[in-house]
């Protein structure tokens, strides 16, 4: 497993949970894009974009030390090890929609919402790729501190018209291979007193 592919992980899981929700709801025709949205890119109509644009540190980031992990090998016995401690992201999207008219990119636009309203956890049966543990489940959260401004914002850093959009972030983490050498515990000892 290469765990730092996450990232990309990520990103093609909510492009499927997207593709997948439209498809089931008689959307066929409706492209899911995770290309940077710019009118260039649009190569169809009607696209939904969903666009990483950020990956920033998790706010209760600190200094990490090695902790103590504990599994298990072939044999079924306990081993023991240092490993570096795992660092927490969030993965930011714009959730953008390129329609036909504006009641078309409305009705897309909802469809999107929807679809991560009734997913607010990816597990094992919606995660695409390799880099997820098998007991990983990502947390869907809409990004409640974004506001017009950040909209306004975002479309003009990429010299575009404003589009309908909405903001989601992702919180996931990005484990170490780095690790010490088995810990021998002592478990027994035996005095002899003379």
């Amino acid at each position: 497993m290469s765990q730092f592919e996450v990232i990309r992980d990520i990103n093609e899981t909510m492009k499927e949970l997207l593709k997948d929700a439209f498809k089931e709801k008689g959307f066929t025709t409706v492209t899911v894009s995770t290309d940077r949205p710019k009118k260039d890119n649009i190569k169809n109509m009607p696209t939904v974009n969903c666009y990483l644009y950020h990956v920033g540190f998790h706010p209760g980031y600190k200094e990490r030390t090695d902790s103590l992990v504990s599994s298990y090998d072939r044999q079924g016995n306990i081993v023991e090890y240092y490993q570096d401690a795992p660092v927490y992201l969030f993965a930011h999207f714009i959730i953008s929609v390129w329609g036909n008219s504006p009641g078309e990119e409305s009705l897309l636009l909802g469809l999107a919402i929807k679809t991560f309203l009734e997913h607010p956890i990816l597990d094992q049966t919606t995660l695409k790729g390799d880099s997820f543990y098998p007991d990983d489940k990502l947390n869907v959260y809409p990004n409640l501190q974004a506001d017009f401004n950040d909209t306004l914002s975002f479309w003009r850093s990429l010299n575009e018209e404003l589009r309908p959009a909405v903001y989601y972030f992702v919180r996931f983490r990005i484990e170490s291979d780095r690790k010490t050498s088995e810990v021998k515990r002592v478990v027994q000892k035996d005095l002899s007193l003379r």
